[in-house]
């Protein structure tokens, strides 16, 4: 909304088409415009589509990718198929669908954020193949920005703690002590909107206060 508000014409991707419209409203009454396109991100075709569409406007200056498969259980070979499943939705599609829209970003000296998490750098129990893929996937935005800053294009990892959203799990938490979903949009708004002298390269972003009860 906040890029919305500076005149960003916004490109929402999603699977499902409610949620879609519901942005592109928000979107409006902010004082934007924006487009959207429906895709999943476990299909190669769609995200060929989705960069195509993305691309085909005169410039596009940022990509922000933050979807993403949740994976849990124990290392096991009855797991095989979650595992291909979430190897196509969490790094598959992030790193075809950086490579399908780096030549556009790269002539607007634009920006790639990658909403990323504590898994890219630790290992939890029974999150094997998740923190395998979130390391990758951390991996993979380190090593684009050595190929790409030279181009004047930024790379921002940011990996947040405890975010107040639907999918999370509240169980003995207090939501009103997580991290607002307001607060990581700042810090993703200040990253694609400075200037190409300076690159925030990493955001770790935790609760104030635990939100633990």
């Amino acid at each position: 909304m906040r890029l919305a508000a500076e005149g960003w014409h916004i490109l929402a991707q999603g699977r499902r088409e409610r949620p879609l419209h519901e942005t592109l409203d928000a979107v409006r009454e902010a004082g934007g415009s924006g487009d959207a396109f429906q895709a999943e991100m476990g299909n190669m075709e769609e995200i060929a589509a989705l960069a195509n569409w993305a691309t085909s406007s005169a410039t596009l200056d940022a990509m922000i990718h933050c979807a993403a498969k949740f994976t849990y259980g124990p290392v096991s070979t009855e797991r095989f198929a979650d595992w291909d499943r979430s190897i196509d939705e969490v790094l598959r599609a992030t790193m075809r669908l950086t490579a399908h829209v780096l030549p556009a970003v790269r002539r607007s000296e634009g920006a790639f954020v990658y909403i990323c998490g504590p898994t890219s750098w630790t290992g939890w129990k029974n999150h094997a193949v998740h923190c395998a893929l979130r390391h990758a996937q951390a991996g993979f935005a380190r090593a684009l920005f050595e190929d790409v800053r030279e181009d004047g294009v930024r790379v921002t990892l940011v990996h947040p703690g405890f975010v107040d959203t639907p999918s999370v799990n509240d169980a003995g938490k207090d939501r009103s002590r997580m991290i607002q979903t307001t607060d990581i949009s700042e810090l993703i708004a200040t990253a694609v909107t400075l200037s190409n002298t300076a690159c925030v390269t990493e955001l770790t972003v935790r609760p104030q206060r635990s939100p633990y009860l």
